[in-house]
């Protein structure tokens, strides 16, 4: 009985480890090709791409363009079909009925480009296929513009197809047009359309939808852009496609999809921002902002190559007893004008709560296996889920940071009389001087809505020709107490200064003492030419000006006095230069000044009754420093702008000590080539400072009588597997040679078959490991040894696949260890667990030159300092022969 229930135990834990697995189980998939000439560039491309994705996605792929596989017989191994740039035209009937069929059962069906020719025109005498026509959602193909860039919409953005698109991207495709909307059909959802103000149509559909399911089939999707290969370098397709495939071939509602590039978690983006373009370095700047949250750190921002470096973080509930995940990553962002990319990679993940040990390791180690139907944790779906749900939002936030302006300014002026044109003129350059500087502006004609709840909202007052008899009490009340608290900051023009009794009304006293406790007296109604002469150089609004500048046309107003003693004048009019000359002067004549006894940033240009102002470069420069200086947004300092150092690298010596020859190979297991590569530079740019010959070789077929020109061979991430190579190393070791190893090449098990190496390696066999790598807690037995002299007793190493021996190489006489894993570290792993035994990480034989470290898995090994004293040390000790100067 007791057995029975054991059983019934093990089936319920193994289904519901399975249920978590969902997803993850491989599919297999059948690409039909087209065979037409103009659709040739785009097949060649595609099958390497697909082989690709199938390797990295673990799904089975079959790629042909041979039409005759579509049959009952052959279809019936596949899950999704691919109709790429074929069109339903190119099938024969029988092959057409065995399709119908096929995505009729609930297969997966995935459509691209050509896919989406229907209509009786292309072979009006042969029988037509109505049913692919309603699966498509009954719209009759129409003919297309030439090939060229547009904007795609994501429509829904939450579909799992859809859901790793950016809101808006920029794509090129000869943009397919049908008779209507695909969106009047109930049975479809629209995931994405084009948007028609961005490209040349052939025939506006005006709702053009390109990416569409039709949700009568169980896994039906059209993908409309597909006819060049160059979309199949922009990630953000190549991710669409990706989870298009999968999307089809999934039983349940939705499947967990991490995007992948090179085997690597890898979220890639590219955004543009063409209304208008916004130039590399503003939206540089932007980004820079936008990355100032907690979540992110910044470690190299080059605005010379438009390169943004950095590390985020984010944290992933999983369940609601408080176990969470903590995720790290890597950024690199590139910019240029009026586009960016954010790329990012290197996941890892630690878990808080859960499991045996509370470490970080890549998370493409569980990830793998949750692929494959082997989940480490009951909450290994909802990580998954809920760390795409959090990049997508993430990677938006961004971009919607970018987008969100710095201030918003109010607009004031006045919908008529004598300034009207000057207005319009202002307000239009606006706009495009906020497109440009990402700002936001709201226009007024009238006090009415003014209060202390609106002007809450606004950084910046700009009085374009507005008298100030004409703001309301409340409208007054609100502006003073703004003004005077210095809840934000006021640029005035021109009319600002109308102070005194006109139009039955009476003079505003707080403005009028704002304005220097002056009155409107006079101006030149002929106008006049005239040169403004700058006071203030010092003054930020005068940054990048002359130090006068001619005004072409202006009506001059003279007061009954000059503001001078009571606020500071930053620039007067020349009266002298009055062309042509008046009567009509003042002596002392300011026209621009700030009030500096108010907390709010404030200037005033009387400069502006003229659209012609508009056509003077100096006059909008004027205007657009006030703007910034009055809102408190000073430009960034001239350091923020600067490129990053470059680093001089010392040329190595022509007489080095010793010369070094790495091995390594890269095609062993990803993590392996990582280190590989690591190690690389690290011992070259080590050669140079040590004065040592370092080479490198992929091919172990230089593992022969070569190696007696070197002092020191390094194996990297392999071993010799040829006979001769074998017994190469053998005799240069038995003469003399000295070893370096790192990791995996000290690996053997019975399979191996070099019993003198096993030997030389003190007869230590690989028994198990921990999985995933993690960093751990070492001792140092010896450090007495040149290897090891200058580290601690004991050091953190960093994340790496720890190896357990049997036979202990402790146990061999010519074994001397250097260092020891921690039994602290005790149980070791998240999957496969070491939970205690004496295992050394870093020996010598005594009877040999040679040292190995079990150190060699992953990009992180080289990113401990004290480490790194023993991968040196260790490297002088054997090249030198000597102890390593303290």
């Amino acid at each position: 009985m007791f057995t029975t229930h054991l059983k019934k135990l093990s089936i319920i834990i193994l289904l519901v480890l399975c249920q978590a697995g969902a997803g993850a189980q491989s599919f297999r998939v059948l690409v039909v090709a087209s065979r037409a000439s103009d659709h040739m560039k785009m097949m060649a491309a595609a099958r390497p791409f697909f082989q690709q994705m199938a390797a990295e996605e673990s799904f089975q792929l079959d790629f042909t363009d041979d039409t005759s596989q579509i049959n009952p017989v052959n279809l019936s191994r596949y899950q999704v079909f691919v109709m790429l740039q074929l069109a339903p035209f190119d099938m024969s009937y029988a092959q057409q009925d065995a399709l119908q069929e096929f995505v009729e059962k609930g297969n997966g069906f995935v459509g691209i480009h050509a896919a989406g020719l229907t209509g009786h025109q292309f072979h009006p005498k042969d029988r037509y296929w109505q049913w692919f026509e309603n699966m498509m959602g009954n719209v009759i193909y129409s003919p297309h513009p030439a090939y060229q860039h547009a904007t795609m919409i994501v429509d829904d953005r939450s579909h799992p197809v859809t859901r790793h698109l950016p809101a808006r991207i920029d794509i090129p495709d000869e943009w397919y047009e049908w008779d209507k909307s695909v969106r009047d059909n109930p049975d479809v959802h629209v995931l994405a359309s084009v948007d028609e103000s961005t490209y040349h149509q052939n025939k506006p559909m005006g709702d053009h939808p390109v990416i569409w399911t039709n949700q009568r089939f169980r896994r039906m999707i059209y993908i409309s852009p597909g006819h060049s290969p160059e979309l199949l370098h922009d990630p953000a397709y190549g991710s669409m496609l990706r989870d298009a495939i999968r999307w089809a071939a999934s039983s349940g509602p939705a499947t967990v999809s991490l995007p992948l590039s090179d085997r690597r978690v890898s979220y890639d983006r590219h955004y543009v921002l063409n209304t208008p373009v916004v130039p590399q370095p503003e939206l540089f700047l932007r980004l820079k902002r936008a990355l100032t949250k907690p979540q992110f750190t910044i470690t190299t921002a080059d605005p010379a190559t438009g390169t943004i470096l950095g590390k985020g973080s984010l944290d992933i509930p999983t369940n609601d007893s408080g176990h969470h995940y903590q995720i790290s990553y890597d950024f690199n962002i590139g910019v240029t004008d009026g586009r960016y990319t954010f790329r990012t990679d290197h996941y890892y993940e630690k878990p808080i709560n859960i499991g045996t040990s509370s470490e970080f390791t890549k998370i493409e180690y569980r990830w793998w296996d949750y692929r494959q139907g082997h989940p480490w944790h009951r909450d290994d779906r909802r990580l998954f889920t809920g760390l795409d749900s959090a990049m997508t939002q993430t990677l938006d936030e961004v971009d919607r940071q970018v987008h969100r302006p710095r201030f918003r300014a109010l607009v004031l002026y006045e919908n008529g009389g004598w300034h009207v044109k000057y207005s319009w003129r202002a307000r239009n350059w606006l706009r495009q001087q906020a497109a440009d500087s990402n700002f936001a502006i709201d226009c007024l004609t009238h006090t009415d809505s003014i209060t202390d709840q609106l002007l809450a909202n606004y950084q910046l007052i700009i009085q374009l020709d507005f008298v100030p008899y004409g703001w309301k009490p409340t409208a007054q009340a609100a502006f003073k107490k703004y003004i005077e608290e210095g809840r934000g900051g006021w640029v005035g023009f021109h009319h600002a200064t109308l102070l005194g009794e006109f139009d039955n009304t009476q003079m505003w006293p707080w403005f009028h003492d704002f304005m220097g406790g002056i009155r409107w007296k006079s101006y030149i109604a002929r106008f006049a030419k005239a040169t403004v002469r700058i006071e203030d150089r010092t003054h930020p609004v005068f940054q990048d000006l002359p130090d006068s500048f001619v005004v072409q046309k202006e009506e001059w107003y003279t007061y009954d006095k000059s503001p001078r003693p009571n606020v500071h004048v930053l620039a007067n009019v020349d009266e002298s230069t009055y062309s042509p000359d008046t009567t009509i002067k003042m002596g002392d004549h300011p026209v621009i000044w700030s009030n500096e006894k108010v907390k709010a940033r404030n200037i005033y240009i009387f400069m502006g009754h003229d659209p012609i102002l508009f056509d003077d470069t100096v006059y909008k420069h004027l205007f657009a420093n006030a703007i910034s200086w009055a809102a408190q947004t000073p430009p960034y300092p001239a350091s923020a702008l600067q490129p990053a150092d470059s680093t001089v690298r010392p040329a190595t010596p022509a007489h080095p000590r010793y010369h070094v020859l790495a091995f390594y190979s890269n095609t062993v297991e990803s993590d392996h080539v990582d280190f590989a590569y690591d190690a690389i530079r690290f011992y070259a740019e080590l050669a140079a400072k040590k004065n040592f010959a370092f080479d490198t070789t992929s091919n172990w077929e230089n593992c022969n009588e070569a190696l007696k020109s070197y002092q020191v061979v390094l194996w990297l991430n392999d071993f010799p597997h040829a006979e001769s190579q074998r017994k190469a190393f053998e005799n240069y070791m038995e003469h003399g040679g000295a070893w370096f190893g790192f990791h995996v090449s000290g690996y053997n098990d019975r399979t191996t078959h070099w019993p003198w190496f096993v030997h030389f390696f003190g007869d230590a066999v690989f028994y198990n490991n921990a999985w995933p790598p993690l960093p751990v807690k070492l001792i140092v037995d010896d450090n007495r040894h040149p290897a090891t002299h200058r580290l601690p007793a004991r050091f953190v190493a960093p994340l790496n696949e720890w190896y357990g021996w049997k036979p202990d190489p402790r146990d061999n006489k010519d074994i001397r260890v250097l260092i020891t894993l921690d039994p602290a570290n005790y149980p070791l792993g998240k999957k496969d667990t070491i939970r205690g035994g004496d295992i050394p990480v870093c020996w010598t034989n005594t009877r040999y030159k040679m040292l190995y470290v079990n150190m060699g898995h992953g990009d992180k090994n080289l990113s401990s300092p004290i480490q790194n004293r023993l991968f040196e040390d260790g490297l002088e000790w054997l090249g030198t022969g000597k102890s390593v100067t303290r």
